[in-house]
């Protein structure tokens, strides 16, 4: 019997799953001890009976082609974004060296000339590696050297007054 197949599997991992676990029904094993043996739900292993008892073993078969559009950032591109992005915002000609998404459509605009909705760029951000950062508040007049002086020789008078 084989062996379950994780869930980020390719498509024709799973459709090889399938048409073994169809080809075990097919010589008589029982559903239950399919679905435990490919790590599918009984529920499962009940449709795909169903299916191979209607359709034979070709109805377990993918009936998917590549679906969607093509990317327009293949893997190549990809990688000098992320080469990009490495540099930091200001290398760019942004003020500060903050990437948010509507800057890094910005970035894909200009560097590759495809236009991409900042709500986009997140998911290809994700698909290289990146992740979003809250950045830490701290004010801009805060001086920490400032700070322990001021504790230091005045915080002591106002506690005695």
């Amino acid at each position: 019997m084989g062996c379950p197949v994780s869930l980020d599997a390719d498509p024709d991992q799973k459709e090889q799953r399938r048409l073994a676990a169809g080809q075990d029904l097919l010589d008589g094993k029982r559903q239950a001890d399919i679905a435990e043996g490919y790590g599918a739900t009984r529920t499962t292993a009940h449709r795909w009976a169903h299916t191979v008892g209607t359709e034979g073993l070709d109805g377990l078969k993918s009936t998917r082609t590549n679906a969607g559009r093509p990317p327009k950032l293949d893997a190549e591109n990809k990688q000098r974004l992320a080469e990009l992005l490495q540099r930091g915002a200001q290398a760019h000609g942004w003020d500060t060296d903050l990437w948010t998404r509507k800057r890094v459509a910005q970035l894909i605009d200009r560097a590759f000339d495809v236009d991409y909705s900042p709500r986009h760029c997140s998911r290809i951000l994700h698909e290289i590696g990146f992740r979003p950062v809250k950045p830490k508040r701290v004010a801009n007049e805060k001086d920490e050297a400032e700070k322990q002086r001021w504790l230091a020789e005045e915080a002591g008078e106002l506690k005695k007054t």
